[in-house]
């Protein structure tokens, strides 16, 4: 589930207005993830979707100033579209990350209503974009992130992005914690631009 993932957390709204705001069609009011969860996300990257619409999961999670929708993608990157995930966090904060093993690539976005404040792949940390690119350097480097572009080290990038995202929320994301949730599924289109 992890090696190919995309796992985003909002503050302070409940999964169905997660939903909404994402423009998704729900299609299950509680699902656990399983084998049908799993194949059903693979399946949307087959006729008639060929990954244009994707599939996603909801649901909520204790952090920082209260409960947080934690939304899960296997094999998806709904939440790293900024098209998608910008209005989404109006109002509130917005943080999410994804990772490809089949590729090695990721992304790590920290939103802030509306404003992206922090994007960049962390493979390549060194390289960043954002209204405040520095603004987690601090917690960059005692993460372990390689912030030099004239070094050979890669860091810790996958569990780096969990332990930033960690720090942005106060959600620890665990495999216990998404295998033992219940999920609102739904479905959402793709908006190009990024992938």
């Amino acid at each position: 589930m992890f090696s190919a993932y995309c796992l985003t957390l909002v503050r302070g709204i409940a999964p169905g207005e997660f939903m909404r705001r994402l423009g998704a069609r729900v299609l299950r009011d509680a699902a656990p993830l399983d084998e049908w969860f799993v194949e059903t996300s693979f399946d949307y990257w087959d006729t008639p979707h060929h990954g244009d619409v994707q599939f996603i999961g909801a649901t909520t999670v204790p952090g920082d100033g209260g409960d947080w929708t934690l939304a899960f993608e296997v094999n998806g990157y709904l939440g790293v579209v900024p098209e998608l995930m910008v209005p989404v966090s109006m109002g509130t904060r917005l943080v999410t990350h994804r990772y490809n093993n089949g590729n090695g690539h990721g992304d790590f976005m920290w939103i802030e209503d509306g404003d992206l404040r922090l994007d960049f792949e962390p493979l390549f940390a060194f390289q960043r974009s954002g209204s405040a690119p520095d603004g987690l350097l601090d917690e960059m480097r005692e993460i372990g992130f390689d912030l030099d572009p004239e070094t050979d080290e890669i860091g810790p990038s996958t569990s780096g992005a969990f332990a930033l995202a960690e720090r942005l929320t106060g959600v620890r994301v665990t495999e216990a914690l998404v295998e033992g949730a219940s999920f609102l599924c739904g479905e959402a289109a793709v908006v190009r631009g990024r992938e």
